[in-house]
């Protein structure tokens, strides 16, 4: 059941709460939260709709409730029923002023730029403090250079933008610092791209490319058509989306923490509404997994069993997958051998930097550690001798769910707010104090 009222943007002081030892092995079964990644898309799609769409497994979370709340002050009609979230679209792109509160979505700021494009009215985007320290300045440039009105903080929020943007048949894009600008362009193409196809040059080298593949293969979904042409070049074809009925599949970002618990713990997951036809980019954590010596079964859900003995992994390349990064650094200390992890550019610009804060709290905890721009090398640690420690999230909700993994392990570690998992994860607590002792 979905909550479509607003929910606070600052969430409630709580004290510090402790991440609970577990006991291996353990068997589950998880009911993953839907993909935020895939429901925002969805959502922003619904919203450019002439006609209404039914949605079924949006996450309930605070950044899906701060889409919701968004695109219906765009003009967009949403209701909800026991099984779906029912959008009526298209949005009003006339001359109406609208303001927007994305509250901590990022990926959300992206997408409603993007549908602020459309509009001939000024759309005013802000957000919590912790995003509007996010630049979009990549995308706001090319906005402003195709005829739309811009005003912002140096890329940052507070934006106000009002369109239409200027149709043409080639755009080029910054895609180092985030794919999220590509999407924004994709999903938004429909909306003034009536004739001719269009083609968008990626410059620069491309983070999160299998953020871009989502992005196309839910648009294909509602028919409209995205191909690559090489590795930096994509063209849309002209169209406009269909209404209709799409099921969001889990998330595999969130698989990742019990993947990675099950292989740490020796231990069963099986992930219910997760399988191999999965086009998140994050499913391929499973297979980093299976270096580490899990096994995995891919079938209509997935399922995980942890190893005897972790295999070791001097190195891995993880710009493909820069959310479940941040999986794998929580979980490095806790591995064999030394590692040293990769293609962690674009994690500086994530709700947190989510390559020097990760460092920072675990040099706290006693790892030795180094990080360079794009990398960090971590040295195992014994878990029984690190140093208790409350964790300091930033706000940032996959610093939590990751280091949930040492809590795991050590019984030592605090977090400063539970309550920031409600950005994605509302649930995760719960599902987490469901890895007892299996009984067998």
């Amino acid at each position: 059941m979905h909550d479509l009222t607003s929910k606070p943007t600052e969430a409630a002081a709580t004290p510090p709460f402790q991440v609970e030892k577990l006991a291996a092995p353990f068997t589950a079964r998880i009911t993953l939260p839907g993909s935020k990644s895939i429901a925002l898309r969805q959502l922003a799609i619904a919203a450019l709709c002439s006609g209404t769409t039914h949605l079924a497994g949006v996450p309930d979370c605070d950044d899906t409730a701060a889409m919701l709340d968004c695109i219906q002050a765009l003009g967009a009609e949403v209701a909800l029923t026991a099984e779906a979230i029912v959008v009526t679209g298209p949005i009003d792109l006339s001359d109406k002023p609208v303001q927007l509160n994305a509250r901590m979505s990022g990926a959300s700021t992206r997408l409603l730029i993007g549908l602020a494009a459309l509009r001939r009215g000024v759309t005013v985007i802000d957000g919590h403090p912790s995003l509007r320290a996010r630049t979009n300045k990549p995308l706001l440039d090319l906005l402003s250079a195709q005829g739309c009105r811009v005003e912002s903080d140096s890329g940052c929020l507070p934006a106000s933008i009002s369109g239409p943007i200027e149709t043409t048949k080639h755009l080029r894009i910054d895609g180092s610092l985030s794919s999220q600008y590509i999407t924004a362009l994709l999903i938004a193409a429909p909306g003034y791209l009536h004739e001719a196809k269009q083609v968008i040059e990626i410059q620069g080298e491309l983070v999160s490319r299998p953020y871009i593949d989502i992005t196309i293969n839910e648009m294909r979904k509602r028919g409209v058509q995205v191909a690559w042409l090489d590795e930096q070049h994509l063209e849309i074809a002209a169209g406009s989306y269909q209404a209709g009925s799409v099921t969001v599949e889990g998330d595999a970002t969130a698989a990742t923490y019990f993947a990675a618990l099950a292989t740490l713990h020796k231990s069963n997951v099986t992930l219910t509404n997760l399988g191999h036809n999965s086009c998140q980019g994050d499913y391929g954590f499973f297979s980093v997994m299976e270096q580490l010596g899990a096994e995995v079964t891919r079938g209509d859900d997935t399922h995980i069993s942890g190893p005897q003995n972790l295999q070791p992994m001097r190195t891995i390349d993880m710009q493909a997958m820069p959310d479940a990064a941040l999986t794998l650094i929580a979980m490095a200390p806790l591995l064999t051998t030394p590692i040293q992890i990769t293609g962690l550019s674009s994690l500086h610009h994530k709700e947190c930097d989510r390559l020097e804060c990760p460092a920072k709290e675990l040099a706290l905890m006693g790892v030795e550690l180094s990080t360079t721009e794009d990398s960090i090398n971590i040295s195992p640690a014994n878990p029984t001798t690190l140093k208790a420690h409350t964790l300091t999230t930033y706000h940032d909700h996959r610093m939590a769910m990751a280091f949930s993994l040492l809590g795991s392990m050590s019984g030592t570690l605090k977090v400063d707010d539970k309550n920031v998992v409600d950005k994605t994860y509302p649930r995760y607590w719960e599902d987490y104090a469901t890895l007892v002792a299996d009984p067998g």
